[in-house]
């Protein structure tokens, strides 16, 4: 179990230095019995910050991009500055848009362990910031990535929509951003090829190849890997009632230096060297038009990523 002491001063690192909250904010930290220590450790640096601090426990969510209950979205509607360390992702949510879209500002932490939540909060943020902005000036102005991989990746990505930045810099009214962070990332409008998958959490523990075709995921393999994230995608396609959980929703370029590769999503799609392909909802970047109930990030290991022919990263490595 980590030392409480180490929780309050990641707490008070993504309170005072990425969201910078003021006396007169309305705080609100939403967690799920599994984060609750995360989330005490959160309310009480709060408390320190601003007197209206309030603190909401709820059942967990069955997948990522689950709507909160009412008493939740409701609550994140009326709040300044909002941070979810929930065990099921609120990013691609419509709880989340509505609040933001108010002007809230919201830094979401989808399946954070204690861990992570003290090794992710203790990198360099300004380093961070420097590198992400550096690659999303690449990614930006791109309209197609070539992405290749030492396990077989060989995808072709439009990216003809806006990136934007996660660094850890919370201060503008209306962003949400996962912390701990460190990425730079878009709603990609199509890609076709093959995706071998690294790791996706409890889904993906081997390579396991994917087709796209269309933007769509077309071809699954037979490995236990394979047949365990079919069955995520199939479950989301069957509660949107069309095919969209299994469209890309996402790409982006990892810049943390501080994350390591484990079988937690939120941390291994912020790893320096790596980037990763969401499948689901993309409502929430510019440009994206894909609803649905589920986002699910895969991870890419030691990728080569060319953008309009030009390499900007070798094998993991910057070349840029």
């Amino acid at each position: 179990m980590i030392d409480e002491k180490k929780l309050a001063r990641a707490a008070r690192t993504a309170l005072t230095q990425c969201l910078v909250v003021k006396e007169n904010e309305k705080l609100l930290v939403i967690v799920n019995p599994e984060t609750r220590r995360i989330g005490e450790a959160l309310y009480n640096e709060g408390l320190k910050l601003t007197p209206q601090t309030v603190l909401l426990v709820y059942p967990k969510g069955t997948i990522n991009g689950e709507e909160p209950p009412p008493l939740v979205a409701d609550a994140m509607a009326k709040s300044d500055v909002i941070v979810a360390p929930t065990v099921t992702s609120v990013t691609h949510t419509a709880a989340r848009r509505r609040a933001c879209k108010t002007g809230a500002r919201m830094a979401t932490m989808p399946g954070i362990t204690e861990d992570f939540f003290v090794r992710g909060l203790n990198a360099d943020y300004e380093e961070i910031q420097m590198v992400t902005k550096k690659i999303h000036g690449y990614l930006d102005k791109a309209a197609v990535a070539h992405v290749t991989s030492p396990a077989g990746t060989d995808l072709v990505i439009d990216i003809r929509n806006p990136a934007v930045v996660s660094d850890g810099n919370l201060q503008k009214k209306g962003l949400c951003t996962n912390l701990p962070t460190g990425e730079t990332e878009l709603a990609p409008r199509n890609a076709k090829g093959i995706l071998v998958v690294d790791r996706c959490g409890d889904y993906i523990t081997e390579a396991t190849r994917l087709e796209l075709k269309d933007g769509y995921i077309v071809f699954y393999e037979g490995n236990p890997s394979g047949r365990r994230f079919k069955r995520l995608i199939e479950e989301g396609k069957k509660r949107d009632g069309n095919n969209n959980a299994s469209f890309i929703a996402e790409f982006a370029i990892g810049t943390n230096k501080s994350a390591k590769v484990t079988d937690n999503v939120l941390e291994s799609e912020k790893v320096f060297g790596t980037c990763h392909v969401g499948f689901g909802n993309n409502m929430s970047y510019p440009g994206g038009r894909n609803a649905s109930t589920l986002h699910i990030d895969t991870i890419v290991l030691k990728p080569t990523i060319t953008l309009d022919g030009q390499t900007i990263m070798k094998n993991g490595k910057l070349a840029i």
